[in-house]
């Protein structure tokens, strides 16, 4: 009988303990992520890794990301209320997320869209999102964005500065959402290039006839690349292998506008930097968590940054750097012979100066005592002499 209680006292002091440890940890806040697009899309998914990186290491309490594709694989998918409905079942009977979050354009539509059946009483957050997307609707009190300014035209200019002799841009965009949102904007902000440029867009192609239109443009062409996803078949590709493919085909020049596509194929201009992006999300995300309100967490429209260029996309296109903005970054660039080699070319100069010196002391220590036994000898022919 006493084992029987001693045993029920060191359980019920066990559990005691676990109580108290349990009580001592921090809650662990929830964050829904609704994502635009699966895997495959190389801007989105960097900056989803970075981010996560960035909130694991500033937040200091645990963080639960739950994250949802809301956006269909090529031509299928769920529908968008099936989508609301499978979010819905997922937290009943669980207490709902601290935040709601989005990543790209059409997650940030999809949020606004459903948001009364979805968590109205919770703060949300678009992060990733170019700021066209959000223009039409000011964010509410419980709103609030890290916006980004994708400046197309500004990339033409580029281009135009670089390659003046430019008359045609093959606009390299998938067919899926991001083609329906973009491809009238961007047809009404480069109006201003009409008598001077031709833009010939990529929709109603499939993969292999892009792949066969890049490699046959015309003179005086450049590529422009903005994402890709599908093709007119609905079938999905990765952006690593079309930009692969595309570097490997071109005929003619390739230009983007995000940091994780520099070294991938692209000449250069001025990017968005995708890592600062993460880095400004995940602040919001921290200071959101821990109790600010939306409406006092505003974050200005990142803006592309100083101009960045591939040195080895210089010199495969023949293009001048003497052409290149002001203040232009050349990476990649290939070193000299000199700075290749310089360290083992200042060792063996270092060794065979020391070997010289080496040298010269014991010739001048052999000469010393050549000196110093004909000094010797002068010295006994002396003392022999006459007396």
């Amino acid at each position: 009988m006493k084992r029987v209680f001693c045993r029920c006292a060191v359980m019920m002091a066990m559990l005691m303990l676990a109580a108290a440890v349990n009580a001592d940890e921090p809650p662990v806040r929830q964050v829904l992520l609704l994502q635009s697009f699966n895997r495959g899309i190389l801007v989105v998914d960097h900056f989803t890794g970075e981010f996560r990186v960035e909130v694991d290491q500033g937040a200091g309490k645990p963080v639960n990301v739950v994250q949802v594709v809301v956006g269909p694989t090529g031509f299928v998918g769920a529908s968008e209320q099936g989508v609301v409905d499978f979010i819905r079942s997922t937290y009943a009977g669980r207490p709902p997320p601290d935040l709601v979050m989005t990543i790209a354009g059409p997650a940030a539509v999809f949020a606004r869209k459903y948001r009364p059946q979805l968590f109205p009483d919770r703060p949300i957050l678009f992060s990733s999102v170019d700021y066209r997307y959000l223009q039409d609707a000011p964010l509410a009190d419980d709103e609030t964005a890290v916006p980004v300014a994708n400046d197309y035209p500004g990339l033409v200019d580029d281009i135009l500065q670089l390659l003046p002799e430019t008359e045609q841009v093959f606009m390299v965009l998938g067919s899926g959402t991001l083609n329906k949102f973009w491809r009238p904007q961007l047809e009404a902000e480069f109006l201003r290039f009409k008598n001077r440029v031709t833009f010939v867009w990529s929709r109603d192609l499939s993969f292999q006839e892009i792949m066969h239109r890049c490699s046959h443009l015309p003179a005086h062409s450049a590529i422009l690349y903005l994402s890709f996803g599908t093709d007119a078949s609905g079938t999905a590709y990765a952006d690593e292998r079309v930009l692969a493919e595309l570097h490997a085909r071109a005929n003619a020049p390739m230009f983007a506008l995000h940091s994780p596509l520099m070294g991938a194929g692209i000449v250069g201009g001025r990017l968005i930097e995708i890592d600062e992006l993460a880095r400004n999300t995940a602040n919001a995300v921290i200071r959101l968590l821990n109790g600010e309100s939306a409406g006092s967490v505003r974050v200005p429209v990142q803006l592309p940054g100083n101009p960045v260029f591939d040195w080895r996309e210089l010199k495969r296109w023949r293009i001048d750097e003497q052409r290149l903005p002001a203040g232009s970054e050349v990476r990649y660039r290939r070193p000299s012979l000199w700075s290749e080699y310089q360290t083992a070319v200042l060792v063996a100069a270092g060794a065979l100066a020391i070997q010289a010196i080496l040298i010269i002391g014991l010739l001048f220590e052999r000469r010393a005592r050549q000196r110093a036994a004909q000094a010797g000898q002068d010295h006994a022919h002396g003392c022999a002499g006459p007396s």
